[in-house]
Formats: C-alpha cells, sequence, structure tokens
C-alpha cells in the first residue's frame, strides 16, 4: 500500500497495474497486471493514518479488481467489510471503480454504511457503443446504466461521477450525439471531460478518423456545459439538507472550506478552521460557482 500526502484527506493506494487492455491506455504496458496490497497490511495502515485523519480515501489504478490475484481471490467489498469491523471511526471515500466492478454487493454496502461516503465514480469514456468497442471497453451502455441506475434508486444524493473522452477516432457526429444523450438522461453530479489524445504504442494510433481539434474543443465545451446545469440541479436540491463533512482550509475573510460526504465542495460562512475535522453542515444556498452552508 502507498500513501499520498493530503492535508485533510489521504489517498491509500491499496492496488496497481490493470489487465483491461483499452485501445488508448498506456498503463497495461507500463504498470503490469493488477497486483494487490495484501489485506491485513492494508488494515494495519489504515490504523495507522486513523489516528489522524477523518477520512481516508481508498485508490489504485482499477481499484475495484483489488484481491483477484490474491490467495482465495478475496473481493474488494469483502476488504470493505474487514476494515470497518476492524478499524474505528475513520471513513473511507473510493476513487474511481470500473462499472462493472460496482457489483449489487459493494452498492448495497456503500448504501448501507454510514463510514462509506455516497460517492460513485464510474468512468464511462463514451455513450455509443460502437465507440465503446473501438476502445475495448468491457461494457456496454445498457450494463452501464443499469449500474448508475441501481447506484442512485440506492443512494440519491450521492455524488454521481464518470470519466469522458471525446473525439475517439472515429466518433461522428451521431456518436457524440449519443454521449451527449446519455449524460443528460443520467443522474450524473459532475464529471470530468478530456479530448482524446495519441498515446504512442497504443492501438488506437492506427485508428483513423481522429476528430479535427476544433471539433474536439466544441465538443469538449458542450458537455461541460451540460453537466454544469446537471450540477447546479443537484445542488439547488440539496439546500437544507444536511451532510458529514471533512474541513479543507480556510478561506481569509470568507468562512472555511469542506467537503461533504456527497462530494460538494461548501463554502462555511462566518467559520474558520484548520482542516482535517470532521463537521455536519446544512446546505443554505448555491449558485453557478459555489455552496454555501452553516455547522450544524
Amino acid at each position: 500500500s502507498e500513501v499520498g500526502h493530503d492535508r485533510s484527506r489521504p489517498n491509500l493506494k491499496i492496488q496497481d497495474g490493470c489487465h483491461n487492455r483499452c485501445s488508448f491506455c498506456v498503463i497495461p504496458s507500463v504498470r503490469g497486471n493488477s497486483r494487490s496490497a495484501p489485506a491485513d497490511r492494508v488494515i494495519e495502515e489504515v490504523r495507522r493514518l486513523a489516528a489522524s485523519y477523518p477520512e481516508i480515501v481508498l485508490t489504485g489504478i482499477n481499484l475495484g479488481r483489488w484481491g483477484r490475484d490474491l490467495l482465495g481471490r478475496p473481493r474488494f467489498d469483502a476488504l470493505l467489510r474487514r476494515l470497518l469491523s476492524q478499524t474505528d471511526a475513520v471513513k473511507f471515500r473510493l476513487s474511481s471503480i470500473e462499472p462493472m466492478d460496482w457489483t449489487d454487493e459493494l452498492l448495497a454496502l456503500m448504501a448501507d454504511e454510514h463510514r462509506i461516503a455516497k460517492h460513485v465514480h464510474m468512468p464511462l469514456q463514451s455513450g455509443s457503443d460502437t465507440i465503446l468497442r473501438a476502445m475495448r471497453r468491457r461494457y456496454r451502455v445498457r450494463h452501464y446504466s443499469g449500474r448508475i441506475e441501481k447506484a442512485h434508486t440506492l443512494m440519491p444524493n450521492a455524488a454521481i461521477g464518470a470519466d469522458v473522452m471525446i473525439g475517439f477516432p472515429g466518433e461522428t457526429e451521431s456518436e457524440f450525439e449519443d454521449t451527449r444523450r446519455f449524460i443528460a438522461d443520467m443522474p450524473f453530479t459532475y464529471l470530468h471531460v478530456f479530448s482524446y489524445s495519441a498515446r504512442p504504442g497504443t492501438t488506437s494510433t492506427q485508428l483513423p478518423g481522429e476528430p479535427p481539434r476544433a471539433v474536439k474543443k466544441q465538443r469538449n465545451r458542450i458537455l461541460r456545459e451540460l453537466v454544469a446545469e446537471k450540477n447546479l440541479q443537484f445542488r439547488r436540491r440539496l439546500i437544507g439538507a444536511h451532510f458529514p463533512a471533512v474541513t479543507l482550509d480556510s478561506l481569509n475573510g470568507a468562512g472555511a472550506r469542506a467537503l461533504t460526504d456527497n462530494y460538494l465542495d461548501v463554502r462555511i460562512t462566518g467559520q474558520t478552521s484548520p482542516p482535517g475535522l470532521p463537521v455536519n453542515v446544512e446546505l443554505t444556498g448555491c449558485d453557478v460557482e459555489s455552496t454555501s452552508a452553516r455547522l450544524v
């Protein structure tokens, strides 16, 4: 396991490498196949970090595959259950997990357990099955939508985010529209949108039809504007609701910042605070750029 430094929420890397062979990605050739930190070592590291931090982010290159290379092939949700039973107080936030690794068991555990942040990050890449096949992604749009809808049903106030790649070789206007429409229909609260960039040694560099830079820029803007509106609607709906949070830092003259359980960066008006304190907040207002809250 490997710890990344953060003043309020350390990142604990418990898995590295990837067995997937996405056509645009160099990670398997650079980092090798999936490798997992043994459960006992993860528990020991969490206990050490829990003495100083109220929240730990569990990370990995392909986090949902944790355990598949270990004796007995334990599942990631089994590790989480051990962490919950063998450590105290600390909250866990999960980083990006591939769609088909968001099992019913994992989603149910997240929904039921107050010590797991209600935050689902599920890479999408494209809302077109044609493009997903060209990317060599191991799911199709119907599989992805099923996982997202399950998460939203279990946790209607959860943050739901995705990575989306636009401008992949061969992406037509119609296929981009499939992605745009899919994003509009799904309960996303944020996106990481980025443009395709060829990586030497990847098979996608051999594919024809990469959209021009100007087209990529336009498609990128369309998705960013779409998700900004969805995010604003999400925050407006939650005004008056209470959430656990962790303080991030103090803003001179503008109160403290905190990150809620469901991944909202809020400003606590009239308060200053050192980072890394667990608090409870009520959302009191929002605009396009910020969300205000008060301590409760």
